[in-house]
């Protein structure tokens, strides 16, 4: 075979393989069209969507295999189908991939006839999720309003008693505060399934982020104090001085992280937005939701888990005078019930927004979204200094004597521990021989 004939092969092969491609591409665009070449996508009966040929001014179904989509249109979003038949979504918070059989693109014209035809609008025809959620979004909410009102009980009852107003008791009432305003907020954005002005879900949002992050940080503020009163167990500090550090710290923390996540998200770009207020009122997704808030929810989880094990071990490797055991013992399980009440349920929130829906997980946001009342119950109702103080204020003397038999059953650790180990420093303590 002469020089000259093999190329004229080469070429024919190439020409063969760029046909095959080129019929594959265009079948792949074919297969992500909703109706057939000429026709126009436009309203049915029951406000469905049909196909509409002005030749012949019939209609037929459209190609997706879905009951349940939504239309975005080319005017406010920028979308194209890839060559891997895929249509990209270019969205003011994200871009995102759908997959073919998962989506149809088409012209869409508003009325059944030739001059309107002439105006056809670009959309892209993209399925939802047709699963309905185990539980409705407006009882989610409604547990949610709960632990607001047992959570504005606790702050409430720790503001009208000055003897548990030490720097514990400021930071709890603080705790309870940011973590009620948060619920209430996201609360209401369950409630209200619709905005008609996205300004003012943006804000509900930002609240909503601002406060639910601040409570963390205050968690993670009473974890510290824990830490430091190892040193001086239970030298109450009814001060302000103090507690102002602790203030700067967790609501400053999470002012600068909520204005550093608003820049994100309304600065241009095609970075990875939160997209709160944008598309939605919350997060665009669930991966927005692990980059700015889960990753800060997981560092602060941790940093407390960290304190809890440093404390367990300096309680296993020292044993301490009859006056501290009691102190220790107390402030140890203190530690543990606000780790159990603050952290497990979030963890649990956590690990199920990366597995598929069950009733196990809806359980866990149950517990979660109900730390409200096992707060108050931690805090209030089995925490004998505040029932003492209610009781001599009178503001128990409704049940007054099955408090008083309450309290006989079982002697106050705190209160004896308090007595006791008033401005005694943990260097006095006796090393294990």
């Amino acid at each position: 075979m002469s020089s000259v004939e093999s190329s004229k092969m080469k070429i024919l092969t190439q020409c063969i393989i760029f046909v095959i491609i080129l019929s594959v591409v265009c079948a792949m665009h074919q297969d992500a069209l909703c109706c057939s070449s000429g026709q126009y996508i436009s309203k049915g009966e029951n406000r469905s969507k049909v196909c509409w040929d002005p030749i012949s001014n019939t209609t037929n179904s459209i190609k997706i295999a879905c009951k349940k989509y939504v239309m975005l249109t080319e005017e406010i979003y920028r979308f194209i189908v890839n060559d891997a038949g895929y249509l990209v979504l270019s969205m003011p918070n994200n871009q995102a991939e759908m997959e073919p059989e998962t989506f149809c693109v088409g012209n869409r014209t508003l009325r059944m006839d030739v001059n309107s035809s002439a105006n056809a609008t670009r959309v892209a025809v993209i399925c939802v999720d047709e699963s309905e959620p185990i539980v409705d979004n407006a009882i989610m909410a409604y547990c949610m309003i709960v632990s607001v009102v047992f959570l504005a009980l606790t702050a409430l009852i720790y503001l009208m008693l000055p003897e548990v107003r030490d720097l514990h008791g400021k930071s709890v009432i603080n705790f309870c505060v940011s973590l009620a305003l948060g619920l209430a907020c996201l609360a209401i954005m369950n409630l209200l399934s619709s905005y008609s002005d996205m300004n003012l879900c943006a804000v509900r949002g930002f609240l909503t982020y601002f406060f639910l992050i601040a409570s963390f940080f205050w968690t993670n503020a009473i974890s510290i104090q824990i830490l430091r009163s190892m040193r001086r167990p239970f030298m109450v500090d009814y001060g302000w001085k103090e507690f102002a550090w602790y203030v700067v710290y967790a609501w400053g923390t999470s002012a600068l992280i909520t204005v550093a996540m608003a820049v994100v998200n309304f600065y241009p770009g095609d970075h990875q937005k939160p997209g709160i207020g944008l598309n939605h009122c919350w997060f665009f997704d669930k991966r927005q939701q692990w980059y700015y808030m889960y990753s800060i929810m997981t560092i602060l989880i941790t940093a407390n888990i960290c304190i809890f094990v440093y404390t367990s071990i300096l309680l296993w490797r020292h044993s301490f005078t009859s006056s501290h055991i009691k102190a220790l013992k107390y402030k140890f399980v203190m530690t543990i019930r606000l780790f159990i009440i603050m952290g497990l349920p979030w963890i649990f929130e956590m690990i199920s927004s990366v597995m598929n829906a069950s009733i196990i997980w809806v359980i866990m946001d149950f517990v979660n979204i109900l730390q409200g009342p096992l707060i108050f119950l931690v805090l209030v109702i089995f925490r004998r200094r505040v029932i003492k103080a209610m009781l001599r204020r009178g503001m128990l003397d409704c049940v007054s004597e099955r408090v008083e038999k309450y309290l006989a059953v079982v002697n106050d650790d705190e209160d004896n521990a308090i007595q006791h180990t008033m401005d005694v420093p943990l260097d006095d303590r006796v090393t294990s021989s």
